[in-house]
């Protein structure tokens, strides 16, 4: 199946913000909007985030949830799809997703978190080009730096330098080595969930960009040995990102650098640790199902194409 690119977003564009999994903070997604207003795009809300339908932490029902996101994708004025949060629940509607629409009529679409499920299950099903990237009511931060506009002018096409806010960042490498191929990720813990279902993309020279919140460094080495025993671990390279770690000072465990190099050294292919992605302070955006590269020398990331028509 030929990937697919989505096309590239243009000021006065229509964004079309949505909440697939749980409910976003409003007025934490009223502020991300107006800002994204100021900015010079229009920006409508999906129907459960005007109506707050919100069950429990969900933003819907699953049925609702998966219809929101395909409203969006079936509407030719929306150009781009950025989610308000993540959360969790968007592996609910993996099977209520109709994949050949979102091929037919492609858009850029933004998230990253639970939405990793969603990233994943696109790039299985419809070849998309998906990007992991700042959420509107998540990351209001984010959206007064220079990055962000770096941000939105990779969406324009205008730049493919995915690492100039970055460039001065030191990334430490794990294995020294370069290699290409296809991206995927980001969310650790959502990714492992799919592991050994229809829904995980294949990972034969595929590039693992990794992040994750609120574990152990016991549940990241649970994670690599089920990737083992799914036999799913033929990535070409691994790009790590920020962990948030749960720390039990009455049970010694290791760090979860340690875990990882430990995972590295075993698979010996090229990887990174630290880069500035995940639950932090620092969102990098990554483009998932593109071309990337990693390498021993700066810039440590790249892309290799251009991925918005």
């Amino acid at each position: 199946m030929e990937r697919i690119k989505p096309p590239k977003l243009n000021p006065g564009d229509e964004i079309r913000v949505i909440s697939p999994a749980s409910a976003p903070d409003i007025k934490s997604l009223s502020e991300g909007i107006s800002r994204l207003r100021k900015m010079g795009f229009k920006v409508s809300v999906g129907r459960n985030i005007k109506k707050l339908v919100q069950r429990n932490d969900l933003a819907a029902p699953a049925k609702d949830r998966a219809e929101e996101l395909m409203a969006a994708f079936r509407d030719d004025n929306v150009k781009a799809i950025f989610n308000a949060r993540g959360g969790y629940g968007s592996i609910h509607i993996l099977n209520l997703i109709d994949y050949d629409t979102i091929r037919d009529k492609p858009k850029i679409f933004v998230g990253y978190s639970d939405i990793t499920a969603l990233h994943m299950a696109m790039a299985r099903y419809s070849n998309l080009v998906t990007f992991h990237g700042p959420m509107v009511a998540s990351d209001l931060q984010e959206m007064n730096k220079p990055s962000y506009r770096l941000f939105l002018d990779i969406l324009g096409g205008k730049t493919t330098e995915i690492n100039s806010a970055y460039k001065d960042r030191i990334i430490k490498y794990i294995l020294p080595g370069k290699c290409e191929g296809l991206s995927i990720g980001t969310n650790l813990s959502v990714a492992a969930s799919l592991f050994g279902t229809n829904y995980m993309p294949e990972t034969d020279n595929k590039i693992f960009f990794m992040e994750d919140t609120n574990i152990t460094s016991g549940d990241v080495d649970r994670y690599f040995y089920t990737m083992k025993l799914a036999d799913i671990n033929r990535f070409s390279g691994y790009v790590f990102g920020d962990f948030k770690i749960i720390v039990d000072k009455d049970e010694p465990t290791p760090s979860v650098e340690e875990v990882i190099e430990r995972f590295i050294n075993e698979t010996n292919k090229p990887s990174l640790y630290g880069a500035p992605f995940g639950h932090g302070d620092e969102q990098l955006l990554i483009p998932l199902n593109a071309k990337m590269q990693i390498s021993e020398d700066s810039p440590y990331i790249e892309l290799k194409e251009d991925i918005v028509n």
